[in-house]
């Protein structure tokens, strides 16, 4: 597709908070991108949160170390669940009560890295584990998806020395997973932005998709 604390007073009552997703390969720019989305509806007054998958929450960063730790050999199947259910705590602890106070949230990661990680390059069934998430964590759902796509080299260039145990499976696994993502662009909703511009363009880029959403 072309680029086209929670509990204070909300900004007005019936204006709720947006839910954005930002996501790709690792190295593709959303830590960075989340920050300007982040510092810029700051300056707007719409008193963001910036979360990351997984994580977030305690018992989500708890499993996070699990997640990316090289001391687990971890399963797709397994990955898959210990998301899950960092998902579900994140949804249920931070971002259902701040967008019912009209806090927008900005999250690096969702479903679509299930899908690209797991699904496409981990060979789970796609459908397995959109019934899972459906089940397990559907609600609330995104208001904008953002896939920031990148060559995976200028990506692993740009991100340096693998640090975890995701990062360890080197440029082909990045390949499917690259791969996955464009696969999931082609749903609505969702769009793919071209993230090996400079920052202020991608940014740039990201503030009219997230200006339409709103609009």
């Amino acid at each position: 597709m072309s680029e086209s604390a929670v509990n204070e007073t909300p900004r007005s009552a019936i204006d709720r908070g947006r839910f954005i997703i930002l996501d790709g390969v690792d190295g593709c720019g959303k830590s960075t991108q989340a920050k300007l989305l982040t510092e810029r509806l700051t300056a707007e007054a719409r008193e963001p949160l910036h979360l990351r998958e997984p994580g977030s929450t305690p018992l989500g960063e708890e499993l996070r170390e699990i997640f990316l730790s090289r001391r687990h050999e971890l399963s797709p199947k397994v990955e898959v669940l210990l998301v899950a259910a960092a998902r579900r705590t994140m949804l249920d602890e931070i971002v259902e009560p701040a967008l019912a106070a009209g806090r927008d949230v900005v999250c690096e990661r969702f479903h679509s890295s299930t899908f690209a990680y797991q699904g496409t390059a981990g060979g789970l069934d796609l459908d397995c584990i959109e019934r899972l998430l459906s089940d397990w964590a559907s609600k609330p759902e995104p208001d904008l998806i953002v896939l920031l796509d990148i060559d995976v080299a200028t990506a692993s260039r740009r991100r340096g020395a693998a640090t975890d145990r995701m990062e360890d499976r080197g440029l082909e696994f990045q390949e499917r997973v690259a791969r996955g993502y464009r696969a999931y662009a082609e749903r609505p909703g969702v769009i793919l932005i071209d993230g090996g511009r400079d920052e202020a363009t991608v940014a740039a880029s990201i503030w009219k998709e997230f200006s339409a959403c709103v609009s």
